[in-house]
């Protein structure tokens, strides 16, 4: 079939059936179209498939013009040797550049320019003599006044300068002492930009060691991406007037430098790029010497006066203080009072993942509108949203007023609410009386809902009712930001090696204090509690309460779960980081602890059918008389999670406070995690620690009701799950599971492991999940990730050590390269980061002088 209705089969088709005598036509033809009007048919599409490779002849005698696959041909014709893997623009590129490649073969420009050609990152080549603190000999160039006899002390600077001999901040001389005086330049030691020299490093190359060396070539690379907010709307800071972060959900980002204009020539004109002209972070030394400040004499070399700006403030604002470590900044109105305060910025991420001021199209794709069409700005409140049409957001501003969109009277047909192109809206209502809000939307039969390129922060989604299929699409639904240090499911037991914080499905550290706040708060006092997405019945129809298809793609989510009576069909998540955290703090539930309390109470009621499941049977056994009753009582009523019908708690945190809730033969129907389990046996040995045994109790009782009380990431009744390409930090509670390439780092207790695979995927030992093929277990908590807290550019973005973490699974199984395609698993796999990194390594070892070693610095 043609990609473009060009006309060819159509007049092809009609062209053979003309020649074919009328006899046979007429036969053939008794007001309907018969079998050999249809073979007229499919050959005429034949020949219009010939006719169109004969009129792309020409064009595919260019590799500017040429089909993707003419590429590998074109490459044999000069001898190029493509590297397997790499997507259309790398291979283009390299056969469009193999003469260029040749005759600059062995310079440093070549090494920069390979690097953003295959890859797509900023590059900065460091040849590692250069940094090596040794004696010279005769066949060095003089440094200090008698490299130049004749010239003024002045000119003697400049000349060193120029030759690379002397720092341009530090003004230290090459293999020479390091020179602390200038503040920054000291601050660059070890950097791409260092100016201080090193001893000998005999070490392989890798990661931070092996740098230093006369035959090694370092090439530092920025893997993050700087993504610019126009015009965003910042948070005012709690207790300091005039004070404001950057980010418009009120976390402490730390702020980047915009990404350089695209290079066309890497030929005799090339310099290699400077600290100002790559997208890294922007730190407060940074700015002191692009601003002027706190430095001096030959720093007006590195840091010209004309750079662009860093930071954008709408109309009769001025900027007066800027922390961009922090992304933090106090700015002043002027007089009379200006228009309200917008600010334009740069921050890092990893991947085009989530809600974001890029092109959707180059990765989810742009939801087609649904008419009537309707266009929103100006920030502040969103109108009420129509049952069928399409909403459409045109700017990055903070909207703090949300409409629910369908009713049980009137529920949505279908409905699209968008972000417009390049622009990322923020919706934050702020708290209100009872609490955080919720942002409903009611469906019907056959109903469809798209969400796309949006950010909430603040609230809850709820999906009420029956969906025929709801899509999200590169958006952000808040996770929420754990407090450092605080108590968070997935830590470390006593004696084992402390990882990171955030994962649910194990026990609590000893170190964590009851009471203590669960969630970082914002700039302004709100707590960045995680935004969920509920799946729930409509109470005034709960006939109708399923969701046949759930699709979420390219998104960063919070937690996703079922309450009420709610279920869905199929979870279908591609390329998405899914997160669940713990929002409240200490031992005791609390009515936040409870999200479907229905569920709950039937779940406890089965401990007196018959007949009566064990664990529940055990709990009610060990409640007083009274709050075993009190259970009862609610799990009778017809409704029981109506709104002011509040479960009884009392029972439940008795349970909680008191002796050790683990007989083995109790909970043996019930999938525990690692880290319940390892408390547990403590508790029957009696070794457990008084403080932890509350954490256990709580622990037991959470992973028995799953979905109904346990902090998860997805939780989800009678749901089949298919998760392609995503990163899951958090527990994973649901009926079926089929999981690629991904990594399910939190407890996954799957009811039907006989159905379903889990393939190419790192997964948390001791989960109990479907067959495994080519799988990677890892420790529950395992540090694999260079942050787990949202917000920060290395969200979900692995370490270099993470196959480290690996405790179990197919013998060579990798997480940094162990997806079906050789990439890393996770939401980044599509990025192929590591086998455009073994593509590079490759063409360096076509065009890199003989004996030098190339050493790949990840900067970010």
């Amino acid at each position: 079939m043609a990609d473009i209705d060009d006309g060819f089969d159509s007049y092809y088709a009609e062209r053979l059936w003309q020649l074919l005598p009328a006899v046979y036509r007429t036969a053939d033809t008794d007001g309907t179209a018969g079998p050999l009007r249809e073979l007229a048919n499919r050959i005429g599409a034949q020949v219009a498939v010939v006719r169109r490779s004969m009129d792309r002849l020409w064009a595919d005698q260019s590799i500017e013009t040429c089909d993707d696959w003419v590429i590998p041909y074109l490459g044999d014709l000069l001898g190029t040797s493509l590297i397997a893997g790499l997507g259309a623009r790398a291979q283009r590129l390299d056969v469009a550049k193999t003469i260029h490649y040749r005759r600059r073969k062995g310079t440093v420009a070549i090494a920069e320019e390979l690097a953003l050609d295959v890859t797509g990152w900023t590059a900065h080549a460091v040849e590692g003599f250069r940094r090596l603190g040794r004696t010279r000999h005769g066949l060095d160039p003089a440094i200090g006044p008698g490299a130049y006899p004749q010239a003024s002390a002045a000119d003697v600077a400049e000349l060193l300068l120029i030759e690379g001999l002397a720092g341009p901040l530090t003004s230290g001389l090459a293999g020479g002492f390091a020179d602390l005086r200038a503040a920054h330049g000291a601050a660059l030691a070890g950097t791409p930009f260092g100016e201080s020299f090193h001893t000998a490093d005999m070490r392989a190359g890798r990661g931070a060691v092996g740098h230093a060396g006369l035959a090694k070539l370092l090439v530092f690379v920025w893997r993050l991406i700087s993504f610019p907010v126009v015009a965003g709307t910042p948070v005012a800071v709690a207790g300091c007037p005039g004070q404001y972060v950057f980010d418009p959900t009120g976390r402490q980002i730390p702020l980047f430098l915009p990404p350089p204009p695209a290079r066309e020539d890497f030929g005799a004109s090339w310099t290699s790029a400077r600290e100002w002209q790559v997208p890294g972070p922007l730190t407060s030394s940074l700015e002191a010497a692009m601003s002027g400040r706190g430095t001096a004499g030959t720093a007006s070399r590195v840091y010209p006066a004309d750079l662009p700006p860093r930071y954008r403030l709408s109309p009769g604002w001025q900027l007066t203080s800027v922390w961009p470590d922090i992304g933090r900044f106090a700015a002043a109105a002027g007089d009379p009072p200006p228009e309200p305060l917008t600010v334009g910025y740069q921050y890092g991420f990893p991947s085009l993942i989530g809600a974001g001021p890029y092109d959707r199209d180059l990765r989810s794709g742009r939801p087609s509108a649904v008419p009537p069409e309707m266009a929103v700005s100006g920030g502040t409140a969103l109108p009420a949203l129509p049952a069928a049409g399409t909403v459409t957001i045109g700017d990055s501003l903070t909207y703090q007023t949300l409409a629910d969109a369908g009713s049980t009277a009137d529920p949505i047909v279908e409905l699209v609410v968008r972000a417009g192109p390049g622009v990322r809206p923020v919706l934050r209502p702020p708290p209100g009386p009872a609490g955080r809000g919720q942002w409903v939307f009611t469906g019907g039969a056959g109903a469809r809902l798209v969400l796309d390129g949006l950010t909430v922060s603040g609230c809850d989604i709820v999906l009420r009712g029956a969906f025929d299929t709801v899509r999200l699409t590169a958006c952000t639904i808040d996770p929420g930001t754990a407090q450092p240090g605080a108590a968070q499911p997935g830590a470390a037991q006593p004696g084992a090696a402390q990882p990171g914080a955030g994962q649910p499905g194990a026990a609590q550290p000893a170190t964590a204090q009851p009471g203590a706040e669960a969630l970082a708060t914002a700039a302004d006092g709100v707590p960045l509690a995680p935004c969920r997405i509920f799946i729930e019945a409509d109470p005034a129809a709960p006939a109708s309460a399923q969701i046949g298809q759930l699709l979420v793609d390219h998104c960063i989510l919070g937690p996703v779960r079922t309450r009420s009576g709610g279920s869905v069909g199929t979870l279908t998540v591609t390329d998405s980081i899914v997160q669940g955290l713990r929002a409240t703090g200490g031992t005791s539930f609390t009515d936040a602890d409870v999200f479907d309390p229905r569920l709950l109470a039937r779940g406890l009621a089965a401990g007196r059918g018959s007949p009566a499941d064990p664990v529940s049977e055990a709990l009610l056994d060990a409640m007083s008389p009274a709050a075993a009753a009190a259970v009862l009582t609610y799990a009778g009523r017809s409704s029981p999670g109506q709104p002011g019908a509040t479960f009884p708690l009392d029972g439940l945190n008795a349970l909680v406070d008191g002796p050790s809730l683990y007989p083995a033969a109790g909970f043996t129907t019930v999938s525990l995690s690692a880290g319940v389990l390892a408390l547990a046996a403590q508790a029957e040995a009696g070794t457990i620690e008084p403080g932890r045994l509350q954490w256990l109790n709580r622990a037991l009782i959470e992973e028995s009701f799953p979905v109904a009380l346990g902090v998860a990431a997805l939780a989800v009744a009678d749901a089949a799950v298919r998760l392609t390409r995503v990163t899951v930090l958090g527990r994973i509670a649901a009926h079926r599971l089929s999981a690629s390439d991904s990594i399910l780092a939190g407890f996954a207790a799957v009811d039907d492991v006989q159905d379903g695979c889990v393939r190419f995927s790192a997964y948390t030992d001791g989960s109990a999940i479907p067959r495994q093929y080519a799988c990677a277990a890892i420790a529950p908590g395992a540090p694999v990730f260079t942050s787990e807290s949202y917000g920060q550019p290395g969200f979900g973005q692995l370490t270099e050590a993470a196959d480290a973490a690996i405790t179990g699974g197919a013998a060579g199984a990798s997480i940094v390269s162990g997806a079906e395609s050789g990439s890393e698993m996770g939401a980044f796999c599509a990025d192929l980061n590591p086998v455009r990194e073994r593509g590079l390594l490759a063409k360096y070892a076509e065009y890199m002088p003989l004996g030098l070693e190339p050493v790949i610095v990840h900067v970010t």
